[in-house]
Parts: structure tokens; C-alpha cells; sequence
């Protein structure tokens, strides 16, 4: 009898926190990733057809960033790449990003590749070649424009890395700046980024 009373009283306790909100639950995704030393994913900035703003789950493991999967809209890649002088540094654009390098970011001549397996989901890849040169001297900046009918200001967006060693999204927010509808981050290497909600 007790252990049943015990079960129905751990079920109202769930569902009271479900109820109470995900801002005010002990198992906010903070806490959950100190439990699992893993880090929920963030929800990261789609565009509909019309431009409407939305999000979507972040995904994980092998694929994270890639297309979305079959019977969502089609996905629009895009790519670009420049040969840079580290020397007097560049900007490479694709899409709604941007990556800026400046003039002795890296020594010698490399090619810079900003690519997005779909524009309208906000996760890029930023690459360069030699691999030798993926380590700047002084910060390289990277932004997203997230303009859209809906947002004015992008002060509750930041940027994430994704670390594919651990298979999870790390917040950037201490290397971010919001100016009206762009996120600006500072980056000491290329790899893959997304821009999503700061938090819940």
C-alpha cells in the first residue's frame, strides 16, 4: 500500500513541475546538462517561406547542421569561398552569414569556405585550407542578420558552437554582441555555428 502511495505521489510531483513551466523547473536545460555533463540543444532560428522567424531543435551527432530531413521544405544550400591574404585579411558571405577576417589573422594565403546545408535554418560550417591555418593570431568575427517581420531585435539570440567530440551545442553568449537585428561572435577557430535562443 505505501509503495503505491509513494508512486502517486512521485506522478503529482512531475506533473506539478511540467505544469509549473520549463523556466521554473529544477531540470531547466542548465541543470539537466550538470546532471548528464551534456548540453541540451538550443533552439536555433528557421525562416518560412513568407521570412517568418521560428525555431527548431538543434540536432546532434554525425549529421548536426546537415539538410532537414525529407518532407520538410526543400533545402536551399548555399556556399561560398575566397582565397585570403591572412595578411591583409577578407569577408566571405553565404546567406544571412558573414565571417570577417583581419589583416594578420594568419600568416601566408588560405581558402575560406562559409557554407549552410540550408539557408533557411541558421547553422553554418566555416572552413579553411591548409588546416594549418585554422588558429588566428586575433579573433575572427562572425555574424547573422536574423532581419524579419517578427524581430526588431535579436537582444534574447546568441550564437552556439558545435563540439563534435562531445556531440553537443556549446553557448557562445560570452563571445556575442547583439547590435539591433545581428549576432557578432568572436571565434579562435573554424568549425561549425548555429544562431538560436540564449536560453529557455
Amino acid at each position: 500500500m505505501n509503495f503505491r502511495w509513494a508512486s502517486a505521489l512521485a506522478v503529482l510531483v512531475g506533473i506539478g513541475f511540467v505544469l509549473a513551466g520549463c523556466s521554473q523547473s529544477p531540470l531547466s536545460p542548465g541543470d539537466l546538462a550538470a546532471i548528464r555533463g551534456t548540453s541540451t540543444p538550443p533552439p536555433v532560428v528557421a525562416f518560412a517561406p513568407d521570412g517568418s522567424l521560428g525555431y527548431e531543435w538543434a540536432p546532434v551527432g554525425t549529421g548536426a547542421g546537415d539538410a532537414r530531413p525529407a518532407g520538410s521544405i526543400l533545402p536551399r544550400s548555399v556556399s561560398a569561398s575566397s582565397v585570403i591574404d591572412g595578411s591583409r585579411g577578407g569577408t566571405v558571405r553565404a546567406g544571412r552569414f558573414s565571417v570577417k577576417l583581419a589583416a594578420g589573422a594568419f600568416a601566408g594565403t588560405a581558402n575560406v569556405t562559409l557554407s549552410m546545408a540550408d539557408s533557411t535554418l541558421m547553422i553554418c560550417d566555416v572552413s579553411i585550407s591548409p588546416q594549418s591555418a585554422n588558429g588566428f593570431r586575433s579573433p575572427v568575427q562572425l555574424t547573422v542578420d536574423l532581419a524579419s517581420p517578427g524581430l526588431t531585435d535579436a537582444q534574447n539570440l546568441t550564437m552556439f558552437w558545435y563540439d563534435p567530440t562531445k556531440l553537443l551545442w556549446v553557448n557562445l553568449s560570452a563571445k556575442s554582441r547583439v547590435s539591433g537585428t545581428t549576432v557578432t561572435t568572436s571565434l579562435d577557430h573554424f568549425s561549425k555555428y548555429a544562431a538560436g535562443k540564449a536560453g529557455w
